[in-house]
């Protein structure tokens, strides 16, 4: 008996130890579906016949059916991840077998798969989350770095696969390389990969509003700014410096790596400096960055715009998640804050393709973004004024004094 037990001890070790680094992976696979869209866009409005109008509309359908997908994310966290991993394979495979259908049913396609993709994101970052309540900011830093990489890999893989095959073709492989993921759960030992939270209590009714609203914003604008630029990067590419669709996809690349790279450096950063310095200068730069796009008429210039955006913007989600777990406790709430920045994504992507339409130019449209880092930027200060002001909890003050020591074991 005691032998069984051990042994059933050490086949939970062993299934533990492998579902980590398949989470990982599996949200590598989002990052790959999250940017897919804007990687190809070009492609995608040649061969469909779109104006950037309705490729607007296409990424606002994915992006706003990601943000309701997190709304969907409530205590069962493991069912949310298969459910969201089928939706996500079965939305890519569909668009694939549509792509030459009505433009109404690849709309409904990309539904499903958005739908997906923010129940898979959501969930995962939740559990990931729950999983680390002491070192949370370093395991979301972690485990965003790993979405990076697929967001990373995305441009430069297609760049080269869609040589001689159809956009569609793309979500094609995608959905198959997901599907299995959606087994997931089956290996998962949910009370282990629980075991060590340990979550403040809820705030009272109105703190909690307040706190949700707030970091719901920041998030909305945050995901905003990622998404709008990194979807309109390529297209944006072709226009300024008249690159081909293979130049226009190193931009992209530059952009992801960037944010890949600046996402592995923020644990190292954080020795040096305090969540909350990084956290506002991290803002600024991301303006810097914006009005090097805006600027550019070069390849050289562009790529410089994109390094420094993907740099500035790369510590801050995981921040503003790690602040907002850490304020809202053990609120059951705390989904409308991924879904929320989902919108963000899906608005402001869909605000710059009307723009562009309307004016005539790209680079006028991509005001957006940095109209959005300004508005961050805006309620960063405001809160620092209002801070000293306000009632707080003892670890809201531990989180925005100037004076926390921050660690790659702490928030990153």
């Amino acid at each position: 008996m005691p032998l069984s037990h051990a042994n059933h001890r050490a086949t939970k070790t062993v299934r533990l130890r492998l579902l980590e680094p398949l989470l990982h992976g599996g949200f590598a696979l989002t990052g790959v579906g999250t940017v897919l869209l804007g990687c190809i866009l070009p492609q995608v409005s040649r061969q469909w016949h779109l104006r950037d109008k309705d490729a607007g509309l296409l990424l606002l359908v994915q992006f706003a059916t990601s943000a309701s997908g997190a709304l969907l994310v409530r205590r069962d966290l493991w069912r949310t991840l298969g459910w969201g991993y089928g939706l996500f394979g079965a939305g890519a495979l569909s668009i694939f077998l549509l792509q030459h259908n009505s433009f109404p049913m690849v709309v409904l396609s990309f539904a499903g798969y958005g739908l997906g993709l923010g129940m898979a994101m959501t969930s995962t970052n939740m559990l990931f989350g729950r999983r680390y309540p002491k070192r949370r900011g370093a395991a979301l830093a972690l485990l965003n770095f790993s979405w990076s990489a697929g967001a990373v890999a995305c441009p430069l893989a297609v760049a080269q696969f869609l040589r001689h095959l159809s956009s569609g073709s793309a979500f094609g492989l995608l959905g198959v390389v997901v599907v299995p993921f959606v087994l997931l759960p089956m290996f998962a030992d949910p009370l282990a990969f629980a075991a060590e939270t340990s979550l403040q209590p809820a705030p009272t009714a109105s703190r909690e509003a307040a706190t949700i609203g707030y970091f719901a914003l920041l998030a909305f604008l945050y995901v905003g700014i990622e998404a709008t630029v990194g979807n309109w990067m390529s297209t944006y590419a072709t226009r300024a410096t008249s690159w081909n669709f293979v130049g226009s996809n190193v931009a992209v690349a530059f952009f992801w790596a960037a944010l890949l790279l600046g996402r592995g450096m923020t644990p190292g950063v954080l020795r040096l400096v305090s969540e909350r310095q990084l956290y506002r200068a991290s803002v600024v730069v991301v303006i810097g960055g914006i009005l090097l796009l805006l600027t550019a008429h070069s390849p050289r210039t562009l790529l410089a715009g994109s390094l420094v955006t993907g740099l500035a913007l790369a510590p801050l989600f995981p921040l503003i998640l790690s602040l907002f777990l850490a304020e809202i406790g053990e609120s059951r709430n705390a989904g409308w804050v991924f879904a929320v920045a989902g919108f963000g994504g899906a608005v402001l992507s869909w605000l710059t393709g009307v723009i562009s339409t309307d004016t005539g130019s790209l680079r006028i449209a991509l005001l957006v973004p940095g109209a959005a880092a300004l508005w961050m930027l805006g309620m960063i200060l405001w809160r620092r004024a209002n801070r000293n002001s306000e009632p707080t909890t003892a670890a809201q003050q531990a989180i925005f004094e100037d004076t926390l020591e921050p660690t790659v074991t702490g928030k990153s």
